[in-house]
């Protein structure tokens, strides 16, 4: 079934028509399931959907236009071609499925799921205070580009004048009466191209030039001309593609800016510049030179990226499901936002799930490249950890429940068990939950534990084992959750009060992240949903019944430091050690921290959490 996806051009006066341009494109790229949208009402500054589609009626042939609207129709994709859009235009906008927003300039930019930047930016792109301005991807390669190319023209003599579906300032006729009267070409070598939205007609001194429109596919016919005049726009890069000659005369300085660091010849705003002007039409070869550098170097599908992206994860907050939030970095694949409620750091990626990644192969083969050994190979270490935990639950349990033996604990994430043997090893009763099914099956044949495969997400999964428990556990599996939320109501029905939940996750505050903040959410896993930081832990788990009684920042990495790194490598390890090892522990500066909190009363959990309280039994193997 092809996805849904609605394509939202801009439709304000002034705003030209290179936008719905676009949008139709796509969608007709797209097909089924691509719908175009324009606003049914008629207003002072915009275009309504009737006159759109009356001035581009063959561009819409085909394309299915969408002008009202449902709260409750969803999409799998909404993309935004407005040019600049509001954070409360696209809160809108985001409750109707995931957002992609193309050469964005608004404060959209820096909320929406997905960022594409096809037309080079005004400003370099850098990391701000406010947020993330880089885009996911950019690529002149995205653009529509013309079929039909030339060979670089001799010399200037057929020229091209195109200022977009609008043009309100009336640049095509003020530059064409320009290159006549002051001599620069004869009337009859100028073809001005009417947009479908331009309602002036030809002046009476303008005889001889030859104007067209509007015309169909405009891209397809810039190989005919020697040389185009436009402003910075979709027709530039296309003629600059097309092997024409490209000068850029602007409505704006913001259009200037923009042609200017794009590298066009430009001759000015709203009055050209007749020096300029003569510079670059008596040096044709210098020109076209300028004009071919900027030509984009490839052609890439946006259509296609679009498809690949539909279906993406809902743009709300996994924990407390606010929408309002902030980008902290993109890439390719994966958008990174701090949600402006809660503080938590999250996750949107633009990946096709694997149907299970946590087979065998993920504990032997994936496990062994990252640590030098198999999960099992490395059972002496994990149960050196497991018994370390054990020390932190029995204490936190002995003052929370008055006892620290005979505990039941629930290991959600069990993998082959080290922690639930350490945990039988002190006398306590350990149950074991995970979704890979050869590792459920050695715990229970090899280690004789009672374990069952399933995804905690679903209430009933640990129910066969009864509930509540004294302790539940999750060592690095809390990141895991899409629907953190839920994994944090189940936790909270699961435990009795008094109970101990722990964890343990990768920091968000630790040395890589503070000191290598891209490097860090480049590498950060794909199914790792949220990242976790100690200084926002407490507040979070709060607000569903917890209180932390111990935080340990583990995962001290000295060699991490940027100056340890810039070391020779004979000295490296000690200095890093004997310098930075004190300092990370000092700071709280380790890649990874572990959590200890107890479950208070039953009326301070989350409200849609519900208990599974049955008699304990040990499911059959």
């Amino acid at each position: 079934m092809s996805p849904r996806i609605l394509l939202v051009p801009s439709a304000a006066k002034g705003n030209g028509s290179g936008h719905l341009v676009r949008c139709l494109a796509l969608a007709r790229e797209l097909g089924e399931g691509a719908s175009v949208y324009a606003p049914e009402a008629k207003t002072s500054d915009a275009w309504s959907a009737a006159e759109l589609a009356l001035a581009y009626a063959r561009e819409f042939a085909g394309v299915p236009l969408v002008s009202a609207l449902r709260a409750d129709h969803a999409w799998d994709l909404v993309v935004l071609d407005r040019r600049a859009t509001s954070r409360e235009e696209l809160a809108f906008w985001a409750r109707l499925g995931p957002v992609c927003a193309i050469d964005e300039g608004g404060e959209a930019r820096k909320a929406a799921s997905y960022l594409v930047d096809v037309l080079p930016r005004a400003r370099p792109l850098r990391r701000t205070r406010s947020g993330w301005d880089a885009p996911n991807l950019a690529s002149l390669g995205f653009l529509d580009l013309p079929a039909h190319r030339r060979t670089p023209p001799l010399a200037f003599r057929r020229v091209l004048i195109s200022f977009g579906g609008e043009d309100p300032a009336g640049l095509a006729f003020r530059l064409a009466r320009a290159l006549v009267v002051h001599g620069f070409f004869r009337s009859e070598a100028l073809t001005i191209v009417s947009g479908a939205l331009s309602r002036d007609s030809m002046p009476s001194d303008l005889e001889g030039v030859t104007r067209l429109g509007p015309v169909q596919d405009l891209k397809e016919h810039l190989a005919q001309y020697d040389l185009v005049f436009t402003q910075f726009g979709l027709t530039a890069f296309e003629a600059a593609f097309a092997g024409a000659g490209v000068i850029l005369f602007n409505p704006s300085p913001y259009h200037r800016t923009l042609s200017r660091r794009a590298g066009f010849p430009e001759i000015g705003v709203l009055r050209p510049k007749l020096a300029l002007l003569k510079r670059y039409l008596d040096n044709p070869p210098e020109t076209l030179k300028k004009t071919a550098a900027i030509a984009p170097k490839e052609r890439r599908s946006l259509a296609s990226l679009l498809a690949s992206l539909a279906r993406a994860s809902v743009p709300r907050c996994p924990c407390c499901g606010r929408g309002d939030r902030r980008v902290v970095y993109r890439d390719a694949r994966k958008s990174y936002f701090r949600c402006a409620s809660c503080g938590m750091l999250y996750l949107e990626r633009f990946v096709s799930d694997r149907d299970n990644p946590y087979t065998e192969t993920y504990f032997f083969e994936e496990y062994r490249r990252q640590y030098g050994r198999s999960y099992l190979e490395d059972w002496p270490a994990l149960s050196a950890f497991a018994s370390s935990r054990l020390n932190e639950i029995d204490a936190i349990a002995r003052r929370s429940l008055g006892r620290s033996s005979g505990l039941v604990i629930l290991d959600v994430g069990c993998a082959y068990g080290p922690f639930l043997h350490a945990a039988r090893e002190r006398g306590h009763e350990p149950y074991g939950l995970d979704v890979a099914e050869d590792a459920v099956r050695y715990v229970r044949k090899e280690l004789g534990i009672p374990a069952v495969r399933g995804d905690f997400l679903d209430a009933q999964a640990a129910a066969g084992f009864g509930a509540p428990f004294d302790v539940l556990c999750m060592w690095y599996v809390i990141e895991h959750f899409a629907d953190l939320d839920r994994a944090l109501a189940n936790a909270a029905a699961l435990l009795r009060p008094g109970g101990v939940l722990a964890l343990a996750t990768p920091s968000g505050e630790g040395v890589s992240a503070r000191f290598d903040r891209a490097g860090f959410f480049e590498r950060s896993p794909e199914d790792h949903f949220t990242i976790w930081e100690p200084s926002r832990v407490g507040g979070i788990l709060k607000a569903y019944g917890f209180r932390v009684e111990k935080l340990k920042v583990t995962g001290h990495h000295p060699e991490r430091f940027p100056l340890a790194a810039r070391l020779p490598g004979g000295s490296k390890g000690r200095f890093a050690q004997a310098v930075f090892g004190p300092l990370s522990r000092l700071c709280g500066l380790g890649d990874t921290f572990e959590v200890y909190a107890v479950r208070e009363a039953l009326g301070a959990a989350s409200a849609g959490a519900s208990a599974v309280q049955p008699a304990r039994v040990a499911p059959k193997s």
